[in-house]
């Protein structure tokens, strides 16, 4: 009794049925012969809902310009075969035996599967124009879509399939919502096109999610999302605006690439570094798990980089802005946050020619004992050797090596670059071991 009302209450809201209370419980389906087809359809030509009955071989094809509603029914080997309905189609609540969509028929106002369990259906070349609900149906066997178009919302919220659920060369115009779905096989898109967002956020697939060859130009969300298996992303397509979120998903084998990712994570483009910081170190743990070191240094290059991001900074504490500067020259541009030694490099080469510049302009400030080249140290050949071979002296071998090297103020430039050397030097020994050790 109190399964039965918690359902009822359930259907006046807005909330989808709880998944544990079977529809059946409401109004128990006949087990008879139930109704003839024909008398079926007649009363169907009539605008009428059937209810609480059971059909066996129904076969809807023509025009229907009334409603066609179906209500706690259950129907035996159904076919819609190239049917056009002007107004809404439900199937309440029902229970749909091998259904089949054998050609192609138009649904204009919506079609409605809500709370509705479907054995091995198969629906083949439709066209919704409006909402397609499948919100809270549950699936026996497998469930196919082939060659759909879906011009409204698609709703898949609280979906339970059975067995595989395969959607191929199907296109979503809008947005397609299969938020908290469980899969006790695998879920499959092939070949199918997304124009608006993709919503998985909170799925849950026991075997792997597949979506390669298929298009997408929206958010691709798997925020939530509990994937078992391999989710298989290296194939897709990408629109120019696509978006991707794994917020707090559970997945350990995602195959992506970073090519895919860069510059399109949603929290990252909407300024939220700290939630980016998560994601990527969700990446990250995905691609070492994989044994994908490269990909795995990309993923905790872009962590860091968040996490410096996500850090508040004011002018009124002039030390934190100071810290940021500081981070980002020397491990960020630096080293990479330990995953570029040639990146070390680079930066090394940059502070050497940047402090050798100093040299040259302050050349006379210089205690040169003797000259590369014939003539004064001022000569353009003699300026350049000594400020090149006191610079990579002062970076390579520290202020101790060349003391009294110079005169007055340049002294603290050298004292500035044997600091910048010495730092350097680490910084490049440890991404180095890094990359060999791995």
């Amino acid at each position: 009794m109190e399964s039965t009302e918690a359902a009822v209450d359930a259907m006046v809201s807005d909330e989808p049925i709880p998944a544990d209370i079977v529809p059946t419980d409401i109004n128990p389906i006949p087990t008879g012969p139930g109704l003839d087809p024909a008398e079926v359809l007649a009363r169907l030509a009539r605008g009428e809902t059937i209810e609480n009955t059971r059909i066996v071989g129904l076969k809807l094809k023509g025009d229907f310009p009334l409603p066609v509603r179906f209500r706690n029914v259950t129907l035996v080997q159904p076919v819609i075969d190239r049917a056009r309905f002007a107004d809404e189609v439900a199937f309440e609540r029902c229970t749909l035996d091998r259904l089949r969509m054998n050609k192609k028929s138009e649904f204009a106002r919506g079609l409605d599967f809500s709370g509705s369990t479907l054995s091995r259906a198969d629906l083949r070349g439709l066209t919704v124009t409006g909402a397609f609900c499948c919100a809270n149906i549950r699936t026996r066997g497998r469930f196919l879509v082939e060659g759909a178009t879906f011009h409204s919302r698609v709703r898949f919220w609280e979906a339970h399939f059975g067995g595989w659920a395969e959607f191929k060369t199907c296109t979503f115009h809008a947005p397609a919502d299969f938020r908290s779905f469980h899969a006790e096989q695998g879920f499959i898109l092939q070949k199918c096109v997304f124009r608006d967002e993709a919503l998985f956020r909170g799925a849950l697939v026991s075997k792997k999610w597949q979506a390669d060859t298929s298009r997408f130009e929206g958010l691709l969300d798997l925020s939530k999302a509990k994937l078992q298996d391999f989710a298989y992303l290296e194939g897709i397509e990408q629109g120019p605006a696509m978006r991707f979120a794994f917020t707090n998903a559970l997945a350990e084998r995602i195959l992506v690439r970073p090519e895919q990712l860069e510059g399109r994570l949603a929290s990252e483009c909407a300024g939220d570094h700290a939630q980016a910081m998560q994601e990527y170190g969700l990446l990250k743990r995905i691609f070492e798990g994989l044994h994908r070191y490269e990909e795995e240094d990309w993923a905790f290059y872009r962590f860091k980089v968040n996490g410096r991001l996500s850090k508040p900074r004011s002018w009124r504490r002039p030390w934190s802005k100071l810290a940021q500067f500081a981070d980002w020259l020397l491990l960020d541009r630096g080293c990479g946050y330990g995953t570029s030694p040639s990146r070390a490099v680079g930066a090394a080469l940059l502070i050497i020619l940047g402090f050798a510049a100093v040299y040259a302009a302050g050349i006379d400030l210089l205690n040169v004992e003797k000259t590369p080249f014939d003539g004064k140290p001022t000569t353009v050949a003699n300026r350049c050797m000594i400020a090149a071979l006191t610079s990579v002296s002062a970076f390579t071998s520290g202020f101790g090596d060349i003391r009294g090297a110079a005169q007055g103020w340049m002294n603290v430039p050298l004292i500035a670059e044997s600091l910048l050397g010495t730092l350097l030097w680490g910084l490049f020994i440890v991404a180095f071991s890094r990359k060999v050790i791995r």
